[in-house]
């Protein structure tokens, strides 16, 4: 359908698709317009018969010839006819729809103009005449409120000539002169209105007029402006984005409002007045500021009662004037504030009950608060966080005329809160042989004593916000400062108070609302740098240990709790947790554990360190042993390395041989997967502790340990030994778990040898027993390399069928790195099975998982990750999968520079040997053409793959080999 409209209101104006229709004078208009006036809707005979002044048959005619002018638009319907256009299409009802000064572009001059009926312009132009005069008032108050009464001047005195009784336009022309300086002339107008009025009407002049009267009376009392902002400052850096975030909050005829929150020292002040005097030249009448004093050290918060005295007296308002009930001076203030072009900054706000009295009818008002004011009606909220770190030092800059990389030190130090960089820059500037290093000194030893000077001070805001806080905020706040991990949930504040995870959760959110604590997430909280140093220096002398204990108390029950249900099988010992708590997290399964472990991680390890400071020795070597297992099916090898070092530290601090045997397992088993010669060394300490206190399980753990580092140098006769001696022990210590563990690694053992029915064997006994206990993880990895051992049998279907079920194990458990792990043994098996795409597709699969369970954007970053943390396993795994991703994809230089990255980590694990890394060069080089250095590979694979014992392997660089010998193909 084409753009079409009807208009009524001037002269008959018919557009069809875009194109003006003449539609001829007389009854054709006249039936036209009866119809336009009820769209969509039938219209009887008899009316549009008597309207027209003709018969039945002479509308026929007119209708026809309508029909011919407005194609497929004019129907007969039983009883009359209907005209099918939509009411927004036609001006005299789209008129209703649109704000008064759309709407009056619509107006075209006297409606019915051409239409030549005199019932229809008796019946409907007083009517139209009435809305489109108070469509015009209602524009020209919108246009006084924007200050276009220079303007407006003219256009009334037009209007009142015109209109000669309208009184409204005769207020608005009143207060336009008065506006324009023009008082005399006001009241001449205000007096020819009211002369009319008394001596035509009998009236006296309305409400509107008489308030239009009586500003004109007492302007002369009054300032004409008022500026009581206090000075923009010449150091203002950053915060662009909020500034004109302010800056567009523009009035058009009603309140505007900007409520500015953020913490203390934030710079929540600053740039008000900032945004205030850039917006001053489009509020000339008035620009206020009052400051509230609710977080004043010393001073009465304001009432709004005192508040609107001090707002009328500075619009000049006699003291006798102002009523003392508050609703009444609210009132008083609204009118003061109707015919004015104003800004009001109202600082240092407590609440939106404080403010809400203060709220004029139009102008813009900033609000600045340290509590967010969420039930402010508020059509803009701007909360200040911290200055990024180029704002700050740019800050710091504008002060003291210093710069350098020790400024960063600096600014991160104030935590790049504005007022502390302002007090440090201060400081700095009065003490010129200060260098930053020295000032990174001091800020290092004692950050809040630095963090004053004179009357201002970081400490001092922080305190006068926490001494506003009820005694069950205060409590928890100065609690959770001993906490020393990065963030914190609702179950950690509910154990350090005793409470249940709903109520610590409701102080919480208090909390936040007064900017004392802050929310990156939902559902987790964290201390900015500062306010962690505050709520640590409140702490009362009498409730640090007990709250110490509960934040330990929470981390290593969650850690067991979350331990247990990863690994169901792990070995038990006496809890060091003494509290009880209230409202724990409750783990349904191996999903939600390690989803908890992997958001507490960094407070696990902070509560590792923790303990060990502050001498909770058993805490501190239990909760590394919890945490193992989670790091090391994170790839974390670093962290592993550090918390289990702690936990032997603690262990020899106690003298408890149990702990000290499980810490150097721990410690032994850490240092093995980094490759690190010491962890025979600990292991075998581990194991005489073990067998001087009689921990049957405990020996077998550290027996199965050496037997795989024995594997990996490929002592197979005493990686047995070790392998078979913990399986008795396990046998022995009633561990199904262990007994399990020991079968599978027996299991690998055969497999390695080329014993395929002895793995098989022991690999499903493995299996079977983990089934039965609900360790879905292990099972994940037990058929994992049942499907290795079928792989090199040349049992391709048994392959994939175990294939599929380990990977489905492995996304039950959760555990996404794992199968990371497994999906690139599998994409290379189905490389060599000839699933060229398959293989590509699983490769491609497993570096979306590498980026999934670290959450990095791109490959890169993630081996970046993994090199950072020491994961070298899942280093190799991805280089593996992007290499086979490039090759099965034809781009073999790419795949080429991911095995030689590949190869300059100097570790081969067993799932990628020398004998695929050499073949896969091989066949790269091969799509190359460069025939010589794929046959010194493939030679290479075949030698490697002839001193191991699987004949996939080995059928395959054999393979190789042979397209390598082969005479290239014709160019």
């Amino acid at each position: 359908m084409g753009v079409r409209s009807f208009g009524l209101l001037g002269p008959l104006d018919v557009v069809l698709d875009g194109c003006r229709v003449h539609v001829p004078a007389g009854k054709r208009r006249v039936v036209l317009a009866a119809l336009l006036l009820r769209p969509g809707q039938v219209v009887g005979v008899d009316e549009l018969a008597e309207l027209a002044g003709g018969s039945r048959h002479a509308l026929q005619t007119t209708v026809g010839r309508l029909r011919e002018a407005l194609p497929g638009l004019v129907h007969t319907k039983p009883g009359g006819y209907l005209l099918d256009v939509r009411p927004d299409e036609v001006d005299i009802h789209l008129f209703d729809r649109l704000a008064p000064r759309a709407a009056l572009e619509l107006w075209r001059g006297r409606p019915f103009a051409d239409i030549g009926s005199d019932a229809l312009e008796r019946d409907h132009v007083p009517a139209l005449t009435e809305k489109y005069l108070t469509a015009l008032e209602a524009r020209i108050e919108a246009d006084l409120a924007a200050g276009e009464h220079d303007r407006l001047v003219p256009e009334l005195r037009s209007l009142t000539r015109q209109h000669p009784a309208r009184e409204r336009l005769w207020a608005q022309l009143v207060v336009a002169l008065h506006r324009c300086d023009r008082q005399t002339e006001a009241l001449q107008a205000y007096d020819d209105i009211r002369r009319r009025l008394a001596e035509e009407l009998g009236l006296d002049p309305g409400r509107d007029l008489q308030e239009a009267h009586r500003q004109v009376l007492t302007a002369d009392n009054r300032p004409k402006s008022r500026n009581d902002l206090p000075g923009d400052i010449a150091d203002f850096a950053g915060r662009a984005e909020d500034l004109d975030e302010i800056l567009a909050a523009v009035p058009s005829g009603c309140v505007a409002i900007t409520a500015i929150d953020g913490m203390a020292g934030i710079g929540k002040t600053t740039l008000a007045v900032r945004a205030a005097h850039r917006l001053a030249g489009r509020f000339p009448d008035a620009q206020l500021f009052v400051d509230l004093h609710s977080h004043t050290d010393g001073v009465e918060p304001r009432t709004p009662a005192d508040a609107l005295l001090t707002l009328l007296t500075a619009l000049g308002v006699p003291a006798e004037d102002i009523p003392d009930d508050l609703d009444a001076r609210a009132a008083r203030w609204r009118a003061e504030m109707a015919h004015r072009r104003a800004l009001v900054v109202l600082d240092n706000a407590g609440s939106a009950a404080q403010v809400r009295p203060l709220l004029p009818g139009t102008g813009l008002v900033l609000v600045t608060s340290r509590r967010r004011l969420v039930d402010l009606d508020a059509a803009h909220t701007v909360s200040l966080d911290v200055l990024s770190e180029e704002d700050a030092l740019a800050l710091l800059a504008s002060i003291v005329r210093r710069d350098g990389e020790d400024c960063r030190e600096v600014v991160r130090l104030c935590g790049y809160l504005p007022l502390a960089v302002r007090i440090v820059g201060a400081r700095w500037r009065t003490r010129p042989a200060w260098s930053a290093r020295d000032l990174v000194r001091r800020l290092t030893e004692q950050r809040l004593t630095e963090l004053t000077a004179g009357e201002r001070s970081v400490a001092g805001a922080f305190a006068l916000s926490y001494r506003q806080l009820t005694a069950e905020q205060q409590r928890l706040f100065r609690r959770l400062g001993l906490h020393t991990g990065e963030d914190f949930d609702a179950h950690l504040a509910a154990a350090i108070v005793g409470s249940t995870r709903a109520e610590a959760e409701r102080l919480l959110d208090e909390l936040l609302d007064v900017h004392l604590v802050q929310q990156k997430e939902n559902g987790r909280y964290r201390f900015h740098d500062l306010l962690a140093e505050h709520a640590k220096a409140s702490v009362e002398p009498g409730e640090r240990d007990e709250a110490i204990t509960r934040i330990l108390d929470f981390y290593l029950r969650g850690a067991e709790d979350s331990a247990r249900k990863i690994a169901p099988g792990r070995p038990k010992f006496h809890s060091a947790v003494t509290s009880e708590l209230v409202d724990p997290p409750v783990f349904a399964s191996p999903v939600e554990a390690l989803a908890w472990q992997g958001a507490e991680r960094s407070n696990l390890k902070a509560a590792v360190y923790l303990a060990a400071y502050e001498g909770h020795y058993r805490h501190a070597w239990q909760l590394p042993s919890h945490l193992a297992h989670y790091l090391w099916l994170s790839g974390s090898g670093r962290e592993r390395v550090e918390v289990q070092s702690v936990a032997l530290a603690a262990a020899h601090a106690l003298g408890d041989l149990k702990a000290r045997a499980e810490a150097l397992r721990g410690l032994g088993s850490a240092y093995m997967d980094d490759g690190n010669p010491k962890a025979e060394e600990h292991l075998r300490e581990a194991i005489d502790l073990t067998r001087q206190i009689g921990d049957l399980r405990g020996e077998a753990s550290a027996m199965g340990l050496l037997g795989m580092i024995a594997r990996e140098r490929r002592d197979y006769d005493r990686s047995m030994e070790h392998f078979e001696r913990g399986l008795v022990l396990m046998r022995q210590a009633d561990a199904p778990t262990g007994v399990a563990n020991a079968l599978h690694n027996i299991g690998i053992n055969h497999a390695e040898l080329g014993r395929t029915e002895q793995a098989l064997s022991y690999m499903r006994e493995a299996a079977a027993i983990v089934e039965e206990r609900g360790d879905v993880r292990e099972l994940a990895v037990t058929l994992h390399n049942i499907a290795h051992v079928h792989v090199d049998s040349f049992e391709d279907d048994e392959c994939l069928a175990c294939m599929r079920l380990s990977l489905a194990a492995y996304r039950e458990c959760g555990d996404k790195r794992g199968e990371a792990l497994a999906l690139a043994d599998f994409a290379r098996w189905r490389y060599e099975m000839g699933h060229l795409a398959v293989a590509g597709e699983q490769a491609r699969e497993v570096a979306r998982l590498c980026r999934e369970y670290t959450n990095l954007p791109d490959d890169e970053a993630v081996l970046a990750a993994m090199n950072d943390v020491r994961d070298h396993v899942g280093q190799m795994t991805l280089y593996v999968a992007l290499s086979l991703d490039a090759l099965t994809g034809g781009r073999p230089a790419e795949s080429i520079g991911y095995l030689r990255r590949f190869q300059r980590l100097g570790k081969v694990r067993r799932w990628w040997s020398d004998e695929r890394v050499f073949q896969q060069f091989a066949a790269a080089y091969l799509e190359l053409g460069d025939r010589e250095t794929a046959l010194r590979y493939a030679q290479q694979a075949v030698e490697a793959a002839e001193r191991g014992h699987q004949p996939r392997t080995l059928a395959f660089a054999r393979q190789t080999l042979a397209r390598a010998k082969a005479p290239a193909p014709p160019a």
